[in-house]
């Protein structure tokens, strides 16, 4: 299943600014990048769907080792 276009661009900037799996980003960075757009939170939830993030918190998004392995492998 291919990757919405934000999902990609989400995926991207965790691979420029979080090195590492557990890293951390609050949806208010993700906000303060994209925009307020309601798709953000669409492509978050997708890419919790596909095990890449959890999300421990309505704040907060946490990259999972399958998705830190993603972002490395280029697949997004």
């Amino acid at each position: 299943m291919p990757l919405s276009e934000t999902a990609c661009e989400i995926f991207g900037f965790f691979r420029e600014t979080h090195r590492k799996p557990g890293a951390r980003m609050t949806m208010a960075t993700l906000d303060a990048h994209f925009g307020t757009d309601p798709v953000v939170a669409v492509a978050v939830s997708e890419l919790k769907q596909l095990g890449y993030v959890t999300v421990p918190d309505a704040g907060t998004v946490e990259l999972t080792d399958l998705g830190f392995d993603a972002i490395h492998r280029s697949i997004a």
